[in-house]
Formats: structure tokens, C-alpha cells, sequence
């Protein structure tokens, strides 16, 4: 039995943030429904490999949220569950009715999260944006635009993630002041304040009088390139044993000893000599000399290799189950609980399929669900 059994979610949210926050709890055993559009879905669904990779636990129902009878039914859900979670626009939720103030007054006990890029106030709330953007005002990216933004956006969308990480978090301590009070409440997630959050240390240091920058990385923190093409990673972040470990496996014993200061002062020299030394032997051959010295060091994996490592393949990171005859394959949750284990329980649901059976629960007749589907509320 999963940490949130018992507990329903309501997801009006679409593609990224929303559904990872939503399969996240329904991971930890809570039930969550998707509200989709009839005969559309969530735009994700037309992404190949997309939409199963966010929204497996979960049950899908149609709803038109812009017909009456459609609002009807949200109402009576949110009557019946704990926790909504929206992606729209800010404004539009409202313009729907199925904003906080509404069904706050349909169930005051409902946590209610909105994920927005730029949330729900600030002269930057209505603009037009996507991951990238919120990187970009939040200063992920200013040592891209200092190098000409010849380097690339990075590949993972993550302000997406994060945001959806945040209302994670803060659903979960919602519920727990819930649990206090017996009182819902608002929760407005920010794609971009999130990531200000996690600009923590740069801002630190530009807001107590300093550059703003993070502290100087040291020659062996990189990417490094090897004999048979492919790459390690070495993250020496200012340690001493490190750098002395790193020196004896590449044979350079006159660098053993030079102190943190000077390795700063000859970075672009000592980077060079680290490039040359690497391109001697294969990529796994140096992971495994530099592990068994103690260096912070390790693989540059592809996304095959990701895929059939042996040490995530332990820890029970890759899942399969059965869906519709067949098999299907799922990175599993992450979290490893001792008590109340994460769990792949249901597969990613296919559109509406689950409508009639969550209509009915509600207490709709059979009637009365054909009848709204005449009628394209559902």
C-alpha cells in the first residue's frame, strides 16, 4: 500500500510539469484522474514515447470543461477528492469556473495547485513561453550567452521538472497542514521562481556585494574525451585527495603536490594535459583505474547504455508490465520506501478510457452518461 493511498487527485494540467506531479503521487498510491478533451487529449499523446512516460497510475476520463455539464462534473469530483492540479494559463482556470475560489466552495478541504511559467501575478505572467525562456530569465543560461549561445540549450527540460518537483513538495506540506487545520488551500507554482531558487549560490554572492558567479571550477571538473570516442566525467570540486589520486593513475606525479590556488591559476594549461593524457586509453578502462584510486569520476553513458546499466538495473530502476496483451517497458519510481513502496501499478491509460467507470462512481446513471456524450460534455 503506497504513503498516499486513499488520497484522489483531480489533473486538469497537459504535456510536462502537471503530469509529472500527478504520476509522482500516484506513484506513492494516490488516485489520480485526468480530465482530458474529448477527441483531443493531452497534446502530449501526439509525441511518440511522451505521453506513456508521464502519466502511468493514473485513470483518464473526458470532460468538455467549457459545457455546463462538464463543469458539473468537476465540481462533483472536487467534491470527492483532495487535491487539483492545473496548467492552464493564468486566468483561464477562472474562466472556466474551476479555479480555486469555485471549488474551494465545493469542498474546502481541496488542495489546489497551479503551475504556470511565470505564476498566477507579475508584469511577466501573460507572456508566451516554454522551458527554455524561464531558463533564460532566471540566468541559467548566461554563461551560454557569454560564449556567443553557441553551446546549445541544455537537454533536459528543467523547468519543467522542477516546477513539477515544487508542487510535489508542496502539495505533500499542504496535506500535512491540512491535517492540522482541516482547511485546503492555494498553491502557485513558478516555473521561473523555481528556478531563481535553484540560483541560490549565484545570487547569494551577487547579492552580498559579490560576482554572482559560482566558485571557479577546477581543471579536473569537465568532460573528457577518450581513446575509443566516447567520454568520462571527472568532478574534482576543490579536493586535494582527488587531484593527488587523479595525478597518479594519468602518470603526471609532478602535479601531485600543486595546491588548489595554482591549479585555478594554470586551469586552461592543466586542462590541456588532462585532454592528451585521456586520449590514451578507452573511456571504461579509465573508469575503472580512476574508481578503484578514489577520483570522482565515471562514464559518459548513452541513453542505450543508461538503459542496461547494471547498477540502476539493481536498484530497480527499469519496470515492465502488462498492458492491453502486451508488455511495455517504464523507468520505475525513484523513491525507496522501507514501508509504503512506490509501485507501476496501472499502465498509461489510453483517452477516456476510464470515463464511464469514474462517471459512474460518481453517481451518474448510465443514461445520463450517454446523454452527456450526445452532447459533447463528455
Amino acid at each position: 500500500m503506497g504513503a498516499l493511498t486513499g488520497i484522489r487527485v483531480v489533473s486538469m494540467a497537459w504535456m510536462f510539469p502537471g503530469p509529472y506531479c500527478a504520476m509522482l503521487l500516484a506513484d506513492m498510491g494516490a488516485d489520480v484522474i485526468m480530465l482530458e478533451r474529448p477527441g483531443a487529449g493531452d497534446p502530449s499523446r501526439l509525441i511518440p514515447h511522451f505521453f506513456p512516460s508521464v502519466n502511468r497510475n493514473k485513470r483518464s476520463i473526458t470532460v468538455n470543461l467549457a459545457s455546463e455539464r462538464g463543469k458539473a462534473i468537476c465540481y462533483r469530483l472536487a467534491q470527492r477528492s483532495d487535491i487539483v492540479t492545473e496548467g492552464f494559463r493564468p486566468g483561464v482556470a477562472r474562466k472556466l469556473d474551476v479555479d480555486y475560489e469555485v471549488l474551494s466552495r465545493v469542498n474546502p478541504g481541496i488542495i489546489y495547485a497551479s503551475i504556470s511559467g511565470y505564476g498566477q501575478y507579475g508584469p511577466y505572467r501573460d507572456w508566451p513561453a516554454h522551458d527554455l525562456t524561464y531558463q533564460g530569465v532566471a540566468g541559467i543560461l548566461a554563461s551560454h550567452a557569454s560564449r556567443g549561445g553557441d553551446v546549445g540549450p541544455p537537454p533536459v527540460a528543467i523547468a519543467d521538472l522542477s516546477s513539477a518537483m515544487f508542487a510535489t513538495v508542496g502539495i505533500l506540506a499542504a496535506l500535512q497542514a491540512r491535517h492540522r487545520t482541516g482547511r485546503g488551500q492555494y498553491i502557485d507554482v513558478s516555473m521561473t521562481d523555481g528556478l531563481v531558487s535553484w540560483m541560490s549560490v549565484a545570487l547569494q554572492s551577487h547579492l552580498m556585494g559579490g560576482s554572482g558567479e559560482l566558485m571557479e571550477m577546477e581543471p579536473g571538473f569537465g568532460i573528457f574525451g577518450t581513446r575509443d570516442g566516447k567520454a568520462i566525467t571527472l568532478s574534482i570540486a576543490f579536493e586535494d585527495h582527488f587531484w593527488r589520486g587523479l595525478c597518479h593513475v594519468i602518470g603526471h606525479g609532478e602535479l601531485v603536490d600543486m595546491p588548489r590556488e595554482k591549479r585555478l591559476a594554470r586551469h586552461d594549461e592543466l586542462v590541456e594535459v588532462l585532454k592528451e593524457a585521456f586520449l590514451t586509453r578507452d573511456r571504461d578502462e579509465w573508469v575503472q583505474a580512476l574508481t578503484a584510486a578514489n577520483v570522482a569520476a565515471g562514464p559518459v553513458h548513452t541513453i542505450a547504455e543508461v538503459a542496461s546499466d547494471p547498477h540502476l538495473k539493481e536498484r530497480g530502476m527499469f519496470a515492465e508490465l502488462d498492458a492491453r496483451g502486451g508488455t511495455i517497458k517504464q523507468v520505475a519510481p525513484s523513491l525507496k520506501f522501507s514501508d509504503t513502496p512506490a509501485e507501476i501499478k496501472r499502465p498509461p491509460p489510453e483517452l477516456g478510457e476510464n470515463t464511464e467507470e469514474v462517471l459512474i462512481e460518481l453517481g451518474y446513471s448510465s443514461e445520463e452518461i450517454a446523454e452527456m456524450r450526445r452532447e459533447g460534455a463528455i
